[in-house]
């Protein structure tokens, strides 16, 4: 059987007996989250469904939700955090991708040209190939602290997604960290060593997640 679960007032889609009770056992959910499915009156705290000795389940859980609100995938988070809708296709990602390369691509060129100016004044081969390596390096690394900085920032996402609305949050609708910002940047070399299939995952998978979203444990929606 599946159900719908929410947690924090974030609605976070259906999940089966099988990975509720994996994701209680490893903490992602609690006693106090809760779950609704077809011949539910109300949603219900996990600890009223899923046993256990140390689930204590308070009890006035269920009323930050509305029972009779048709439960969906959709994250709607409050207190302070953006309030999330669906989840993107891969088209729009595709766009805010495309969105990012071009920013960094002016970037690496600005790179290369102040490189290229410091290298003219030195005759020796080696010096001169040693700044282009480093002229690489710098472009590299300034992609990642982009990527990573901007997605654990309060903004959430790149100037590519933020200009479609696009947010990166964790599988419960939370700003991330800057590590696994990190881990979800890399994560793209792995995507695209699949013939770029990692980063097409997105169009079935159920969660819309491409392959390095599932290995950084992240989500991707659009703000409502």
């Amino acid at each position: 059987m599946n159900y719908h679960v929410a947690k924090n007032g974030a609605q976070l889609g259906q999940m089966s007996e099988e990975e509720i009770t994996g994701r209680l056992a490893t903490g992602e959910l609690s006693a106090g989250d809760l779950c609704w499915t077809d011949g539910m009156a109300e949603w219900q705290p996990l600890g009223s469904k899923f046993r256990s000795p140390v689930f204590a389940p308070p009890p006035s859980a269920a009323a930050s939700i509305n029972p009779y609100a048709a439960p969906s995938s959709n994250v709607l988070v409050d207190g302070g955090k953006p309030r999330l809708g669906e989840q993107p296709g891969f088209w729009l990602r595709f766009v805010a991708h495309f969105i990012d390369q071009i920013l960094m691509n002016i970037v690496g060129m600005v790179l290369g040209f102040v490189v290229g100016i410091a290298s003219v004044s030195v005759q020796s081969q080696e010096m001169q190939t040693v700044a282009t390596v480093l002229a690489m390096v710098l472009g590299m690394v300034a992609t990642w602290l982009y990527y990573a900085f901007m997605e654990s920032s309060s903004n959430q996402a790149t100037f590519g997604k933020m200009a479609l609305g696009i947010v990166v949050t964790d599988l419960n609708g939370n700003r991330i960290s800057f590590a696994r910002a990190t881990g979800r940047y890399f994560g793209q070399i792995v995507s695209a060593f699949t013939l770029c299939i990692g980063f097409m995952m997105c169009a079935w998978t159920e969660r819309k997640q491409c392959l390095h979203d599932m290995m950084a444990g992240c989500l991707v929606f659009k703000k409502s």
